[in-house]
């Protein structure tokens, strides 16, 4: 495209530009999809992870990206009573949801996406959050850890746990680095 733009040629600018656009389209295609293998792959050790987690701790909200992912979790986890809530959820669903998870002591978990449970809940029956999938922004990241922090109380005492489970070596691991990065600049 450089070459085109300084030789003056429009036409082959044109086609420069086209098939650079092509190109980022099938890379993001390729990283989308394994971003989602990913998530599924790791699904059953991150049910793994929070069957043991709930041996010490009474809730635990965790976030996911994907509805499969979040189906994978749910399955896993059933023996918790677990809700959900996705971009799929009506809105009476949603409410009860999160009635049922901050009031009924037998439910123990609550799944939510990123995106749709991050914003505009409370779930503050628990102090522990795990993300099994990474946002793409720090901005949407705080915003899900936020639903179990406690409005109005003394921070110092009222601590909310916060994991993120991540494969080294995985785009995860590329994503995580990234988001610490763009958070250290916030």
């Amino acid at each position: 495209a450089d070459m085109a733009d300084a030789n003056e040629d429009p036409e082959a600018y044109k086609k420069a530009v086209a098939k650079l656009k092509e190109l980022t389209n099938v890379e993001f295609s390729e990283m989308s999809k394994v971003r989602h293998d990913t998530a599924l792959a790791k699904a059953p050790a991150v049910v793994g992870h929070l069957i043991d987690m709930l041996d010490s701790v009474s809730k635990v909200v965790v976030m996911a990206h994907h509805h499969d992912v979040v189906d994978e979790l749910e399955a896993g986890l059933a023996e918790f009573n677990p809700v959900r809530l996705t971009g799929q959820s009506s809105q009476k669903a949603r409410q009860e949801a999160v009635d049922r998870f901050q009031n009924d002591p037998e439910c123990k978990v609550f799944i939510g996406s990123i995106q749709s449970a991050g914003v505009g809940l409370t779930l503050t029956a628990s102090s522990t959050v795990v993300f099994a999938e990474l946002g793409w922004t720090p901005a949407e990241m705080s915003q899900a850890e936020d639903r179990c922090h406690r409005i109005g109380t003394d921070t110092e005492l009222e601590y909310v746990l916060v994991q993120h489970i991540v494969i080294d070596g995985s785009l995860d691991g590329r994503m995580a680095r990234t988001l610490v990065d763009k958070q250290n600049v916030l």
